[in-house]
């Protein structure tokens, strides 16, 4: 049996999931797997819609996945071997809330148990159940060290009201915005209606509360189409947000290190043609162009980063994160949008081309997030959970 030091240098990486964002997750995990530092060895660990876990027998290195495809990890979370990787089974995979030190005593299990083979999880799951407190409870109750942020902020993170009264409250700008309750919703569809009307207008955009890489979004010219996205937008989260346009570019910094001593790369911006749809981001080459750095001058730079810095402070973010702004052309102003606790990894997506600008390869800031996932964890190991020590 290994022991525990041992397994510090294995990473179960963490694709699929049950959300919307399925499909996203694979593209990231594509990422991650082939940038993997070599002093580490993997295990992919696919996950259901239905919430199963599976994964490939053994562990990898980066070199193993030089010609892996999102398609590759669709087929091992469907149970089957890609053919790239031959003469690995699949094995039905356990993560059990229970530390180390216990499920070592039990080791005839038929299952795959992760928490016995990897000393710390790289989710690379977007959205519900993957980036916003759920699995980082599983992870902490299990006392197993994980990238990202920590349970509270990655309940933040997926909660855009809650992100928009914090950064408000410390003086941020943010866009006027209405939250609707599917509960109120679906009992008084009119008066929420009206309320909209008189607080934001037309157009507005529509958007699932806790939900990310612009599903379930759109824009209402009016009542109707309002009524019609706030129902689509329901279907995804128990709230909706509605929002007032903003005129402008999005400009996102990348996010490493802490709350108290964060590291923001220069900022990127994406000019959409439209609004910044997921067509636009995943599908469509020509839906926006992204400038990195973004168009702005020294001094609207530094501005910038000091905001995402503040803001990095307020949320505690620790790990890594995305934290976007709008570029308001009408007001002048940097209007926060919000932050994404496990933004997009895919090879096109803006956390990767920021820190590649700030001369960061991806095995530098991969090698980076699992290293202090090690130290979060001996920190939580020596703390006390309402006991005085003898």
């Amino acid at each position: 049996m290994l022991g525990f030091r041992s397994l510090e240098n294995t990473v179960a990486v963490l694709f699929g999931g049950r959300s919307s964002e399925h499909e996203i997750s694979l593209r990231s995990a594509v990422f991650i797997l082939k940038n993997m530092p070599e002093k580490y060895r993997m295990i992919p660990v696919g996950i259901r819609r239905t919430g199963e876990y599976v994964s490939l027998e053994g562990t990898f290195s980066a070199h193993d996945f030089e010609n892996i495809k999102p398609s590759d990890l669709a087929e091992i979370i469907e149970g089957k071997t890609p053919a790239s990787l031959p003469q690995r089974q699949i094995v039905t995979t356990l993560f059990l809330p229970y530390r180390w030190e216990i499920l070592k005593e039990y080791t005839e299990s038929p299952l795959r148990i992760l928490n016995l083979e990897a000393g710390v999880v790289f989710p690379v799951l977007h959205g519900p159940n993957g980036e916003d407190g759920r699995l980082q409870g599983l992870m902490e109750l299990a006392e197993t060290a994980y990238v990202g942020c920590d349970i509270r902020a990655s309940v933040i993170g997926i909660d855009k009201s809650i992100q928009k009264a914090l950064a408000r409250d410390a003086g941020v700008p943010v866009a006027k915005f209405e939250v609707i309750d599917a509960e109120e919703w679906f009992e008084n569809k009119e008066t929420l209606v009206s309320r909209v009307e008189a607080s934001l207008g037309f157009p507005a955009f529509v958007k699932p509360n806790a939900l990310g890489s612009a599903v379930g979004c759109g824009r209402a010219n009016d009542a109707r189409e309002l009524k019609k996205l706030i129902d689509e937008a329901l279907k995804f989260d128990s709230k909706a947000l509605v929002e007032e346009p903003m005129s402008g570019s999005e400009v996102e910094c990348a996010f490493l290190g802490t709350g108290v001593n964060p590291r923001i790369t220069t900022p990127g911006e994406i000019a959409p043609k439209d609004f910044y749809s997921y067509e636009a981001k995943y599908l469509n080459d020509d839906g926006a162009q992204l400038f990195v750095p973004a168009r702005l001058d020294v001094q609207k730079t530094q501005e910038l980063k000091q905001l995402a810095a503040k803001l990095a402070r307020v949320f505690s973010l620790e790990g890594l994160c995305r934290i976007d702004f709008w570029n308001d052309k009408n007001s002048g102003r940097f209007v926060f949008n919000e932050f994404n606790s496990l933004p997009g990894l895919t090879s096109i997506s803006m956390f990767p081309k920021l820190w590649e600008h700030e001369g960061v390869a991806a095995q530098v800031w991969i090698d980076e997030l699992i290293q202090r996932a090690h130290a979060r964890q001996r920190r939580l190991a020596s703390m006390q959970f309402g006991t005085t020590a003898e």
